[in-house]
């Protein structure tokens, strides 16, 4: 197997375990819990709400109502049997009063049989017990109540903590209840309610929580039948919408609906809202504490928390907890092909987008999860992942990173930046070979350079040259050209290889024509050290090169190989014979187009090849050569067409009008002699170089 696959293997199996060993610390529990509170607010539908659930509040709207009419909290008991007593006529399914009276009404005797009486002829009421882990005395009249209205055997886990007493209503109500369901619910460690016990163990008696006993009074033995539960027995809930997400009524409006009914009068509200439904009454005033949070909102009413968890149940909107066992595996598997990829991976680019995907994986797993009703946790796969991710980069750098370092030290004065990069990605490339490409080549010499030699001594002659093969290196380098040798003062290099450049033929040129323009720049330095200005000649050709590793199996460059490599060499060469300082072939200047301006020079056969070429001039960039020059230019074509005419007259009338141009003098020496010896009648006008 593949070392870096080995090594990739190693750093996720190892990031897993650290990731699971913090989880087994408790570590991700929080994270999870917000993590699992943020898809609950990217996911929440308030259209999925159930509308057979509904809320009548004690808010203060409603204290403060009574207030004025000097009736103050608690309020009398009369004023509940009001409710009921609406609600019986509107036609509630089921009720649960969520207010706990233990000890009997300050108001008067009437009072709590007056709400007895009520609770009686609903028949639907279920009532709140508050079971506690402590060890102390249950009125006998609780306990009989609670094994009367015990939740019957089921499939149902209880919640793991057995309760040793209980706090019920008096008994007076108890005994004309329906039932009764357990409040005392805590919430998770952060003081959020993402989930309820369904079930809680008194003694030997189930007792039903609120959304259960709501659940089975509205649909009937079995509503609970296949609710997915978690390991504590507890089941997650949905929720629907920050508060409030259910309709919810002030109680002083249904009080008063009540007593407008009783006199004959149409109700603010029509009872029959209520009818169907499952209406849960208890207080949203702050004073009345009886506020909670939730992962939707931070203050919600405790009757909010309730109706969500009915409506999970009721509807079967269930959320269903994953075992631990695959959300292992799954952070497993991610960790491990994390620390593959980025080991495996050479290119930065391609690492962070490797890392942002594998960094999505659990994001995906999760949404996608939640979306089907599954909680996929999150936390512990994406720390492992993100471990996996570190250590794996780690290693890169402290291995492959060192190993990057030396080469780029070793080459970076023998070979460009890109043909390092290359060498980097794939040490492949270190081998002997070549494939077949297009290519534009470039040489340039120093003119003179053997009496500038002479003149100088050794240091001056070597600081002399690499001030100037530092100053035309680095244009080449920044078109995007490849530096393949230095041949003392010649400089030799191409573009389009080994990366591809589809203008190289253009950014040559361009080069070229910068190279020329930064040594008039510096005339005036180089003057200072030799007497006289620094030029030199270049020599452009474009075509197909065999480009590669070429030399031994011990040693070898990076070059480019070809008869187009050899014509850029000649034409170098025949600037000298024509006085130009930059020549170009035809097929150079042809792929530049219109964004240089050249001129053609001449037809030309080089020595050991047969074909002629045409060569040109290059002038400058497009819009950047004066009026005067092209007019110049203009003049030098009809020179030609005169010359292919064979008007030597002409021609030489055009030279003299071209008084200066090196290239015109070198076609009025040609004419000369032509008046006097004229070529063959055959002749192509090819001008053959006689030397390389």
């Amino acid at each position: 197997m593949n070392k870096k696959v080995v090594r990739g293997l190693a750093v996720g199996a190892a990031a897993f375990l650290l990731a699971g060993a913090l989880g087994g610390l408790g570590l991700w529990r929080g994270l999870e819990w917000k993590s699992w509170d943020a898809r609950m607010r990217l996911f929440v539908s308030p259209a999925r709400r159930a509308a057979d659930i509904a809320l009548i509040l004690v808010d203060q709207y409603s204290l403060d109502f009574y207030k004025k009419q000097q009736v103050t909290w608690p309020w009398p008991r009369q004023m509940y049997a009001a409710i009921l007593g609406f609600l019986k006529a509107g036609g509630a399914k089921a009720v649960f009063f969520d207010l706990v009276m233990t000890e009997p009404s300050p108001y008067f005797a009437e009072d709590d049989a007056m709400l007895a009486k009520a609770i009686g002829e609903a028949g639907n009421v279920i009532l709140p017990v508050a079971l506690s882990a402590d060890e102390k005395d249950t009125a006998p009249q609780a306990e009989a109540f609670l094994r009367r209205t015990a939740f019957r055997p089921s499939g149902l886990r209880p919640w793991a903590e057995s309760f040793l007493s209980a706090t019920a209503d008096l008994p007076i109500f108890l005994e004309l209840a329906r039932g009764g369901a357990n409040v005392q619910v805590k919430p998770d460690e952060d003081g959020v309610y993402r989930r309820i016990p369904l079930l809680f163990r008194y003694k030997d008696v189930r007792v039903p929580s609120v959304a259960l006993a709501l659940a089975e009074a509205a649909a009937g033995p079995g509503a609970a039948s296949g609710v997915p539960l978690d390991p504590d027995g507890c089941m997650l809930i949905r929720f629907f919408g920050p508060t409030p997400a259910y309709r919810s009524y002030p109680a002083a409006t249904i009080i008063n609906g009540f007593l407008q009914m009783t006199e004959n009068k149409k109700p603010q509200i029509d009872p029959r809202e209520f009818a169907g439904k499952v209406v849960l009454i208890g207080v949203s005033a702050v004073g009345l504490q009886d506020i909670k949070t939730s992962p939707l909102d931070p203050v919600v009413p405790g009757g909010e928390i309730q109706a969500a968890a009915l409506d999970s149940l009721l509807h079967r909107h269930y959320l269903r907890p994953t075992s631990v066992v695959p959300d292992l595996l799954l952070a497993l598997v991610w960790a491990v092909l994390a620390g593959i990829g980025i080991t495996v991976l050479r290119r930065s680019s391609h690492m962070f987008g490797a890392a942002a995907g594998f960094l999505l994986l659990p994001v995906a797993a999760a949404g996608a999860g939640f979306a089907a009703g599954t909680w996929v946790r999150f936390v512990l796969p994406e720390a492992a992942v993100l471990f996996a991710l570190i250590g794996a980069a780690v290693l890169n750098y402290a291995v492959e990173g060192r190993q990057r370092r030396f080469l780029k030290n070793a080459f970076r004065y023998y070979l460009s930046p890109h043909v390092i990069d290359r060498v980097i990605d794939d040490p492949n490339q270190l081998r002997l070979g070549g494939v077949k490409r297009e290519v534009t080549s470039f040489f340039s010499d120093v003119a003179g350079f053997t009496s500038i030699s002479e003149a100088l001594g050794p240091e001056a002659l070597v600081s002399l040259l690499n001030a100037y093969l530092s100053e035309m290196t680095d244009i080449i380098l920044d078109s995007g050209g490849t530096l393949d040798k230095y041949e003392g003062d010649a400089i030799v290099a191409f573009w389009n290889a080994p990366l591809d450049v589809p203008d190289h033929a253009l950014r040559a040129c361009r080069a070229a024509l910068a190279c020329q323009k930064r040594l008039l720049d510096l005339a005036p330095d180089f003057e200072k050290r030799i007497g006289r200005p620094l030029r030199a000649r270049i020599g452009l050709n474009s075509g197909p090169a065999v480009v590669g590793n070429m030399g031994s199996s011990r040693r070898f460059d990076y070059t480019a190989m070809g008869d187009t490599i050899n014509l850029a060499a000649r034409l170098e060469s025949a600037g000298k014979q024509y006085g130009v300082s930059i020549l170009a072939g035809e097929a150079t200047v042809t792929a530049a187009g219109n964004a240089v301006v050249a001129r053609e020079v001449d037809r030309l056969r080089v020595v050991g090849k047969t074909q002629p070429v045409r060569i040109y001039e290059l002038i400058g960039g497009h819009g950047e050569v004066a009026a005067p020059v092209l007019d110049r230019l203009a003049a030098f074509e009809r020179l030609l067409e005169s010359y292919r005419r064979r008007d030597w007259d002409a021609v030489l009338g055009a030279c003299r009008a071209l008084e200066g141009d090196p290239v015109a003098a070198v076609y009025a020496a040609r004419c000369e002699r032509f008046r006097t010896e004229p070529p063959p009648a055959d002749w192509d006008f090819v001008f053959d170089l006689k030397m390389k």
